[in-house]
């Protein structure tokens, strides 16, 4: 962004300007980072759910970090203590998904002969081979450090609880994609112990997307056989924000996440006057005025709205000039 422009934009953008946007009720997207959330505060089944913020929104809430489940907790009903519906649900068919950055299995495989068993749903790693293992067991683990590399840690924990250890204080748990990383992993382990490598089989499946983004309850993981194929947030103050299965058919309270298909978009017309140093065609300088529009609503808590655009007219034109006859008359 140069200098210049930055000048331009002070130039052109006054206060008359941005109040003009706010009181002719402009109106723009949520897409992008920001995935905006709605409470419904009305009871309906996971399915009658998500079928409601289809048709109104974009799906059921799909959750990918603590942000977003602390940003959907403050939008709960005070007072209200149940669950909410959110867009998780076991299907029929998995997926075995690496924890780093949501891969899926790729062609470099080496299992032990016969496994996968059925044993369990996550993986260790001994001997150069890849074992299914209940993952409530307690192994020692490898993570993955992006700095540094593979880095062994000699505790012993669950799988859920490596894959945490790894995430605060490395990257995540190991990933294996081809014989020279296992070549790698193997240097660290040649006393043929078994480590937790991050592969796990996941049947969870978001609404409208995959994701490895959890945050279960006590009693509650990937591979708990608990009664309920749906996913529900606790709203409960010892469980706030903490998920759970449930049994779809119940019906709760759920969140929604997309803009709101009612609401419409409105075209506002703009009226800026310059001293003429700066062409109000130049297209950096066009999106400087956007991007100081977007600060300005922010900054008056309307951070969701983003999708900020210029209309341009059936020829490519998005101004059009017109000059101010000024009275030279004075009075004497």
């Amino acid at each position: 962004m140069l200098k210049y422009q930055k000048g331009a934009v002070r130039a052109v953008m006054d206060m008359s300007v941005f109040v003009l946007l706010l009181l002719s009720g402009l109106v723009c997207s949520t897409s992008g980072l920001w995935r905006e959330y709605h409470y419904i505060n009305n009871s309906m089944t996971w399915s009658e759910a998500q079928s409601y913020c289809r048709e109104r929104f974009t799906d059921l809430a799909t959750v990918d970090s603590m942000n977003d489940v602390n940003r959907m907790m403050n939008k709960v009903n005070d007072g209200y203590s149940r669950s909410v519906w959110i867009g998780l649900k076991r299907w029929k068919k998995g997926h075995w998904l690496w924890s780093m950055e949501n891969e899926t299995l790729s062609r470099f495989s080496p299992w032990n002969p016969g496994e996968p068993t059925g044993d369990g749903e996550c993986v260790f790693y001994s001997h150069k081979l890849w074992f299914d293992f209940p993952c409530a067991s307690r192994l020692s683990f490898v993570c993955y450090n992006k700095s540094t590399g593979y880095v062994r840690v000699n505790s012993y924990k669950n799988w859920t609880g490596a894959q945490s250890h790894c995430r605060q204080y490395h990257t995540d748990l190991a990933t294996i994609r081809s014989p020279d990383e296992e070549n790698q992993l193997f240097s660290l382990v040649e006393d043929g112990s078994n480590v937790w490598i991050g592969l796990c089989f996941d049947s969870w499946h978001w609404s409208d997307q995959w994701t490895l983004f959890r945050h279960w309850a006590v009693g509650y993981t990937y591979q708990t056989l608990a009664s309920g194929d749906c996913v529900a947030m606790s709203a409960t103050d010892s469980e706030s924000g903490k998920w759970v299965h449930d049994i779809c058919d119940n019906q709760h309270h759920f969140f929604c996440h997309g803009e709101d298909k009612r609401v419409g978009k409105q075209i506002v017309r703009l009226n800026l006057s310059h001293d003429g140093k700066y062409s109000l065609n130049d297209s950096s300088l066009q999106t400087d005025i956007l991007n100081e529009i977007s600060e300005r609503l922010k900054s008056v808590g309307l951070e969701g709205y983003k999708n900020i655009i210029w209309r341009k007219d059936e020829g490519g034109e998005l101004f059009h000039f017109s000059k101010r006859t000024v009275n030279s008359n004075k009075c004497d």
